[in-house]
């Protein structure tokens, strides 16, 4: 895979569906990295106090997005 540019995308931790524990933010995002690795999306997550960001290649984005949705994330 050659190297291209990297979206990101950030997501509120406040926002987050009830069905994600907040509390648990580690687990939270391994869940959201291991759903986009299963929709073949090669993406990485991280946090911070406020905010998840998600770096994806750009030319997986709408892919990316597809699993968000599906999670109810977006």
């Amino acid at each position: 895979m050659s190297v291209g540019i990297i979206s990101t995308i950030r997501l509120a931790i406040r926002t987050l569906p009830e069905n994600f524990d907040r509390s648990r933010i580690i687990t939270v995002i391994e869940t959201i990295e291991q759903e986009l690795y299963e929709g073949g999306v090669c993406a990485s997550a991280t946090a911070d106090s406020f905010t998840i960001e998600i770096s994806v290649q750009t030319d997986q984005l709408l892919d990316a997005a597809k699993v968000l949705n599906e999670l109810e994330l977006i």
